[in-house]
């Protein structure tokens, strides 16, 4: 399919290609030049006098009306019949009619097509390399109003896409490249199916390209040599440019020693008995005569600090000082019987103050009291 294309051509172009002479002309007042031409807009024609073999350019308007179209219709639509399947033509009564006696070349500068890209749509030009008129099998009607103006409109041949533009689309415009196929076209005697299929045969050339434009021009007020000019599209490169760190985010450079920020109040303590406890040395079991003489409770509470930041420290520490605990009580139950069947059953009793021994130092817990029984009556003495 052909819905849009470019008719930019000067009159001294139009006529170079059709070799016509300047008196040549017909209807070139309603001829207006448009970089993005729609149904509706008017182009440059050519055709062949009856009788005369010499070819006539003649403004047109595109989008085929019949000539026996109402003249109740006073909307005339130019979208119904821009396009003309070369496959069908012959079938249609609308087409065969014109094909033995109706027969143009559409002079066009090229033609547009979109293709579907991930979400929208990419319009692309399609040319010649060399940038010469492009001419296009088309037919033409002539339709008069109520008011007896005459209109001539034309539609454009298709046929199926190349293998070069099937990527594009699935249809083409129908092009004559070369003379031969022009006057072929535009014979006195209308061709037959095998000629017919001869000049319809899709355009393989490579001189035919095309390259992305602007999705601008989709709109049919955009007009201007911008709708054909190659898109500048942006490098895979800057999807890859590194971006400059935000305002306020962190930045790669290392940090000093005395820009470290201070610590929370929550957390001062905890820090320091942590620096505390890493640097003094791990604290020997005390001696019954050292804990006697004087408890050290700043090792027991360096531990109970390091116990407390660790998760199930403190109570794996309890069920073990629990498990001690009554392990020495039976012992010294043990003890004192052993002691009341030695003396024969005294019971003299000497208060004295039973010191436990722990890791850290003097345990002096409500445990640790009621472990006391009557073993305090008997104190032991070191060897001498």
């Amino acid at each position: 399919m052909c819905g849009r294309a470019r008719c930019s051509l000067s009159r001294e172009e139009a006529a170079k290609k059709a070799d016509l002479a300047e008196e040549s002309w017909k209807d070139i007042e309603k001829y207006e030049p448009k970089y993005n031409m729609q149904p509706g807009s008017s182009a440059l024609v050519a055709v062949k006098k009856d009788g005369e073999g010499k070819r006539t350019i003649q403004a047109m308007t595109w989008g085929l009306v019949p000539s026996w179209t109402k003249d109740s219709e006073t909307r005339l639509d130019f979208f119904r019949m821009f396009n003309a399947r070369s496959e069908t033509v012959p079938e249609k009564s609308v087409f065969n009619r014109l094909l033995s006696s109706k027969r143009c070349v559409v002079l066009l500068n090229g033609f547009y097509e979109w293709a579907q890209e991930h979400k929208t749509k990419q319009p692309y030009y399609i040319h010649y390399t060399d940038e010469r008129v492009m001419a296009m099998a088309g037919l033409y009607d002539n339709w008069r109003d109520a008011e007896g103006n005459w209109l001539t409109t034309f539609t454009i041949l298709t046929t199926d896409s190349s293998k070069r533009l099937q990527w594009l689309h699935d249809r083409m415009p129908v092009l004559l490249p070369t003379e031969d196929l022009e006057a072929a076209w535009l014979a006195d005697e209308a061709p037959d199916a095998k000629g017919l299929m001869k000049i319809c045969a899709p355009y393989n050339g490579e001189d035919l390209v095309w390259h992305p434009v602007t999705p601008s021009m989709s709109k049919t007020s955009f007009q201007g040599p911008e709708c054909c000019k190659p898109l500048k599209r942006k490098s895979i490169t800057t999807f890859f440019k590194p971006k400059s760190a935000p305002e306020g985010g962190i930045s790669r450079e290392a940090v000093k020693e005395d820009e470290v920020p201070a610590a929370p109040a929550g957390h001062a303590k905890i820090k320091a008995v942590s620096q505390s406890s890493t640097a003094q040395p791990t604290p020997e079991v005390a001696k019954k005569e050292d804990v006697a003489a004087e408890p050290d409770s700043s090792a027991g509470a360096v531990k109970q600090e390091d116990q407390a930041r660790k998760p199930g420290a403190s109570s794996s520490v309890s069920k073990k000082h629990a498990g001690t605990e009554v392990k020495k009580e039976q012992e010294e139950k043990q003890d004192e019987v052993g002691s009341k069947r030695v003396s024969g059953g005294s019971s003299q009793k000497t208060p004295t103050k039973k010191l436990k021994q722990t890791e850290g130092g003097m345990d002096s817990s409500p445990a640790a009291k009621r472990t006391q029984g009557p073993m305090d009556s008997f104190v032991i003495k070191n060897p001498a």
